[in-house]
């Protein structure tokens, strides 16, 4: 098995695809609401949670192959594996799948993040155990607290100096 790497992207007008409407997809919708990408959720129904954040567009119907064609992200949060296996068959290999319910079948997992300004700690078990995940952004939580955003500060202050890197 090849191992998973850990990077950070800048996806502000990127596009995102939502195969899904519930708890799970609103989840993950709300991972990448601040990142500026342009957010489509394809489901004949939404949870309410979805009315929090106006900016995702929402598309009242099945999932048909054409949805995703400008899709740079793809994730399949649906608790029907024909979908989300259908799903995948109509990615390319330009796109980045993620299937909630099966990483096996995934390019990539979102990790559990800690975020303190610019300070980004993230913590995966590669799927395997979501909720070792989120205990651990628990703890991590605790240890990196608010006085980390101006800690962060300071050595971007200070990297700016001449002579320091």
């Amino acid at each position: 098995m090849t191992e998973m790497v850990p990077l950070l992207f800048r996806l502000s007008s990127k596009k995102i695809v939502i195969i899904g409407g519930g708890k799970i997809a609103f989840r993950k919708a709300k991972t990448f609401v601040k990142s500026g990408a342009a957010i489509t959720i394809i489901s004949p129904q939404i949870i309410e949670d979805f009315k929090e954040f106006p900016s995702i567009t929402h598309i009242n119907k099945r999932f048909e192959k054409d949805d995703i064609k400008e899709a740079h992200i793809v994730i399949t949060a649906t608790n029907d594996k024909e979908v989300n296996q259908f799903v995948k068959e109509c990615t390319t290999d330009f796109q980045w799948f993620n299937d909630v319910s099966d990483q096996k079948n995934s390019d990539f997992h979102t990790p559990a993040v800690v975020r303190r300004g610019e300070l980004i700690v993230s913590v995966s078990t590669s799927g395997k155990s979501p909720i070792l995940s989120k205990k651990l952004k628990s703890e991590l939580e605790n240890y990196f607290d608010d006085h980390y955003v101006e800690i962060v500060k300071t050595y971007a202050d200070d990297r700016k100096k001449p002579g320091i890197e």
